[in-house]
């Protein structure tokens, strides 16, 4: 068996790199069969899953390492059929934290060299503009305002070096909170439409996990085939910052103010353009361009 490792060694700011110098002679030692593919550019990822599938055959074991952006782009490359192992090098790891999966380096390769399949459920995304899958998130708005901002700015590179990385979502957060707009949306379940006039968080997750641990959906599983949509309309800054506690609690989804529903499938409809994080990537919604998101089964072995 060979066991092909896909790497981005600038995950979660240096600490895909750090894995790999305590992985790699590990594997060596230990005299495991391996070939190392690593990112040196951004979204290179779907590229070298392309290498390795031309390579490796059944019984191989194609193993991802790095953070939940890392993922979620060999995920869009992979396969439905080809199975997967996870050894997070993440600054949030919020996919790794929906499975509890180890994030010790060696500890987490043989759990995975020694493990079962696992069945979970990802999104499948599809508009004119947008298509795709997605492991975490697809939020749209002030989800995707907070973690654009996040990204771009220099605090998440500060507090990622301090090992503080999912404080930087907090803080953004509560910047952005203040400047973001609403915007009107239009959500289709199973038939029934919910038309929504001040649209400002709108969040469609498959686990519990948002930003580093937030608990957007506590009851979200990646473990059945159902989507979490998690919506707050814009009111008063008083109102909105009293609401923060509950949120970090993960016990917002008890105030009336948040709209909570639970199903396969959803389509939703924008009056304007607005941002749109999947798994952490920022992307954009057109206006009327109707994003219809269901789920299909993947398989992981841990």
């Amino acid at each position: 068996m060979t066991y092909y490792l896909l790497a981005n060694p600038n995950s979660g700011a240096g600490k895909g790199a750090r894995t790999l110098e305590i992985l790699i002679p590990y594997l060596e030692k230990n005299n495991y069969d391996y070939r190392l593919f690593k990112t040196n550019a951004p979204g290179e990822e779907g590229d070298l899953v392309k290498q390795i599938l031309e390579l490796k055959v059944a019984e191989d074991h194609l193993v991802i390492i790095g953070g939940d952006g890392t993922i979620s782009l060999v995920i869009n490359e992979l396969p439905e059929e080809e199975a997967f192992s996870y050894i997070p090098s993440g600054s949030g790891n919020d996919f790794a934290r929906s499975l509890n999966l180890i994030l010790d380096p060696i500890e987490s390769f043989e759990a995975a060299r020694s493990g079962m399949n696992h069945e979970i459920f990802i999104m499948n995304y599809q508009s004119k503009g947008l298509n795709g899958y997605a492991l975490n998130n697809i939020g749209i708005g002030l989800d995707a305002a907070i973690v654009q901002a996040a990204n771009e700015g220099k605090l998440k590179q500060f507090l990622n070096k301090l090992k503080l990385g999912s404080f930087s979502y907090i803080l953004t957060a509560l910047h952005v909170l203040i400047t973001k707009k609403a915007f009107p949306a239009l959500i289709e379940i199973e038939n029934q439409q919910i038309s929504l006039e001040k649209t400002f968080l709108m969040t469609f997750t498959k686990h519990p996990y948002f930003g580093g641990g937030v608990k957007i959906s506590p009851e979200a599983s990646n473990q059945n085939a159902d989507i979490h949509l998690v919506e707050y309309s814009k009111h008063s800054l008083f109102r909105t910052f009293s609401l923060i506690p509950t949120v970090l609690r993960g016990t917002h989804l008890k105030h009336p103010l948040f709209l909570h529903r639970v199903n396969p499938d959803f389509s939703v409809e924008l009056a304007e353009s607005q941002p749109v994080q999947i798994d952490g990537e920022i992307h954009h919604l057109a206006a009327a361009d109707r994003l219809s998101i269901s789920t299909e089964k993947r398989m992981i072995i841990y």
